[in-house]
């Protein structure tokens, strides 16, 4: 059963491996106070934009960290990958392909937001985690598996890749994670509440909807 952003659904489906989650309990284990965080058009590269890549589909991307940090139990890489969805598509100058604006948003948003990342006491190696995990969200991975920050980097990915289901273009065999399988109708879910929402309104405002 699916309420208010929460996923509950009985031990029989998934294994039990979503069981009882919601995202205040997510947002709780990776350490995220959704207040922190708050998005405006105007914060964008394209300020008038539609809401294919707009702030409900960063909103759920973020969503979609916490639940796969909760999940893989990383709660730390969790949290950076949320932080790195939070800027991961502000550089868009388009809606189509655009290898570049992953590191765009690195390079001319991510500093942007120091005294958030100094309240989430974010390290210099951590910051360079975050920054190397947008830069790859749109375009080809160079961190493997048993590089550090490949889990902030493939956590951000799949949590991107989820949110695919609102354009029709969601294909489960590119996602990193077993876990991930195990959100797909979560976000599909959210994405039906959500898709049209492209107003300011902040991420406490969004996940209380």
């Amino acid at each position: 059963m699916y309420t208010s952003y929460g996923y509950e659904q009985s031990e029989s489906q998934n294994d039990g491996s979503v069981a009882h989650l919601n995202i205040t309990k997510a947002l709780a284990y990776i350490g995220v106070d959704p207040s922190d965080f708050a998005l405006r058009n105007d914060m964008f590269a394209r300020p008038i934009h539609a809401p294919i890549h707009g702030i409900s589909h960063i909103y759920r991307t973020m969503m979609a960290c916490a639940y796969l940090g909760y999940l893989l139990q990383k709660p730390r890489e969790g949290m950076l990958a949320f932080c790195g969805a939070y800027i991961h598509d502000l550089a868009r100058t388009n809606d189509g392909i655009d290898s570049e604006h992953g590191s765009n948003a690195a390079n001319l948003y991510f500093d942007k937001f120091n005294n958030l990342w100094d309240k989430y006491r974010l390290t210099d190696v951590e910051r360079k985690m975050v920054k190397q995990a947008v830069t790859q969200h749109s375009c080809c991975e160079w961190i493997q598996p048993n590089d550090a920050g490949y889990d902030v980097m493939a956590i951000l990915k799949d949590a991107d890749a989820l949110d695919r289901c609102r354009i029709g273009d969601l294909n489960p065999r590119f996602l990193r994670y077993a876990k991930s399988h195990t959100l797909i109708s979560l976000v599909e879910n959210i994405c039906c509440a959500t898709h049209s929402i492209n107003n300011d309104i902040t991420f406490a405002e969004f996940i209380s909807r």
